[in-house]
């Protein structure tokens, strides 16, 4: 039974100056730190000509931060910290799901494939079924582990609260090792690339021309474990952020747009110029809509053939199409368009 989604405006109440102030401290941390992260070698590499003692600091600090173990336990504050982001996003955009079927949901057991779509410049809101779950989530959904570029987990400090908030890298052995936990995992199967053909006004996924680990692996081993797939569509996430991309919104001859790709599926993400409220790392206020698909269910095989891993990646692409279509009009788009690429 699908719940009905009153109008933008219900779903946005006033928020108090002491939330505010919580939430535009709590939600920015995530775009910042990923671009601090990313400055804090190259600046440093800089400042060794210019400022010798403080950059040897700076790159002391660095190595520190990297070679700390993942595996450390998450001190008590910052779990605090990473369960209040979770609830200051759900309450500031606000964060609400649809459920198609909520009770097929509830009753289904063991681990499922949570595949979430669109990336957007970040697809924030699906730490909602991370590690501090919305209460709205349900069993299977909760808890989910978050398989996410591997680039992410070489960025100092980022990558201890990512690993605390539930977030692994995305690899075979990480999925299979989620799943043998009887742990869910979910994914944006169109991954990075999809920030490639991203734009304003429209919804776009990455599936049908997506040939890596998610059509090749992520699929063919929801078959070899006979792991239901769920698709999950997030509508008002890509107008978080605005994003500039440059060599692709901005015409370039200094390098072609056909290597420009080639070295993104290298690099593992997409260099952009991103910015939300008032120009801030603070993303905008517009509701999102959690649509949750119906299980899909696959056959357990152990070696599936092609055919079979592409007649499931095409149910995939059908019911996430259909639900697009469906629930657009509830969510407040009814003309936007979804292209799968």
């Amino acid at each position: 039974m699908t719940e009905a989604v009153p109008d933008k405006d219900a779903l946005q109440p006033e928020l108090g100056f002491v939330q505010k102030l919580g939430m535009y401290f709590a939600l920015p941390v995530w775009m910042l730190g990923l671009v601090v992260g990313a400055l804090w070698l190259p600046v440093t590499v800089v400042c060794l000509f210019i400022f010798p003692k403080l950059a040897t600091l700076s790159l002391g600090l660095l190595l520190v931060a990297l070679l700390t173990p993942l595996s450390l336990p998450c001190p008590k504050p910052l779990a605090r910290f990473l369960a209040y982001c979770t609830t200051a996003a759900a309450e500031y955009y606000p964060v609400r799901f649809i459920y198609e079927d909520k009770e097929e949901m509830e009753a289904t057991k063991g681990p499922v494939i949570i595949g979430y779509e669109p990336h957007s410049v970040m697809p924030q809101a699906i730490s909602m079924f991370a590690e501090y779950p919305h209460p709205e989530v349900v069993a299977p959904l909760r808890k989910a582990r978050v398989l996410a570029s591997s680039t992410g987990f070489w960025t100092p400090g980022m990558r201890h609260l990512w690993w605390w908030l539930g977030t692994r890298p995305v690899s075979k052995p990480s999925f299979l090792s989620q799943l043998r936990k009887q742990r869910s995992v979910a994914l944006c199967p169109g991954g990075v690339q999809e920030c490639l053909y991203m734009a304003h006004g429209k919804e776009v996924v990455y599936l049908r021309k997506r040939f890596g680990f998610v059509k090749y692996e992520v699929f063919r081993l929801a078959i070899q474990t006979g792991t239901p797939l769920v698709p999950v569509f997030a509508f008002g996430q890509t107008e978080t952020y605005t994003f500039v991309r440059p060599f692709i919104d901005w015409e370039s001859r200094l390098l072609p747009r056909s290597k420009y790709f080639s070295l993104v599926r290298r690099m593992g993400y997409v260099p952009m110029i991103f910015f939300g409220h008032l120009g801030t790392a603070m993303p905008k206020r517009v509701p999102i809509h959690i649509v949750i698909g119906r299980p899909i269910e696959v056959p357990q095989q152990d070696e599936p053939d092609p055919a079979t891993v592409q007649e499931y990646l095409n149910k995939f692409i059908d019911a996430m199409q259909a639900m697009f279509e469906k629930h657009k009009a509830d969510a407040g788009y009814p003309n936007l368009t979804l292209e799968i690429h």
